[in-house]
């Protein structure tokens, strides 16, 4: 049997597209020998889901590119709905701080560490945990657990010098949802 020259052209053409996908998966598949570049932030879960009259947490975790004698992170909730329970500093990577302070005023919390004898290296891992309460009346509704602009205590990570960092933190916010009250009457008052 003989092979026509376009059947060769053709087979030849599979056959190079072939080497080329197989080669560039398994090179694309490869684990890089280099570590993953870190850069300064702080990041909340992506999105959480509660109920009304539920307790939650919330990790408020960070990445840090040089090491750091301070952070200031401040943080905007919505108070008509949420009861702020605590925040705790366990298994922090900033425990060995020898002030971690956090201040709550209606809407606005701030959490902030600082130790001018001790150091964060770089790295990444939990800043604290703060914990909420969902209040009973809450309604069905979505907001965004973010950070603002709080002139006393800016969002900033500081270096060993307490100066602000070169590369300034960049903050990852989260979606909360709450499940929440919702009418089951009618116009009439009625149960529907």
């Amino acid at each position: 049997m003989m092979w026509s020259r376009v059947q060769i052209l053709r087979f030849g053409g599979v056959f190079v597209t072939l080497f080329f996908l197989i080669g560039a998966g398994i090179v694309g598949c490869s684990k890089s020998s280099e570590p993953e570049t870190i850069t300064n932030r702080v990041y909340l879960p992506e999105k959480i889901e509660v109920a009304t009259g539920e307790f939650f947490t919330v990790p408020v975790n960070f990445d840090n590119e040089v090491s750091l004698s301070a952070i200031n992170v401040p943080m905007l909730f919505p108070s008509s709905i949420l009861r702020l329970d605590s925040v705790s500093f366990r298994d922090s990577r900033a425990d060995q701080f020898m002030f971690k302070n956090v201040l709550a005023k209606a809407d606005t919390l701030a959490i902030g560490v600082i130790d001018d004898s001790a150091a964060v290296a770089t790295g990444r891992g939990l800043l604290a945990t703060i914990y909420f309460t969902v209040g009973p009346t809450a309604p069905d509704t979505t907001f965004l657990l973010n950070t603002f602009d709080y002139p006393f205590l800016p969002f900033s990570f500081f270096d060993l010098q307490l100066n602000p960092v070169a590369n300034p933190p960049q903050f990852k916010a989260c979606t909360v949802h709450i499940n929440g009250q919702t009418s089951k009457e009618g116009g009439d008052g009625e149960p529907n």
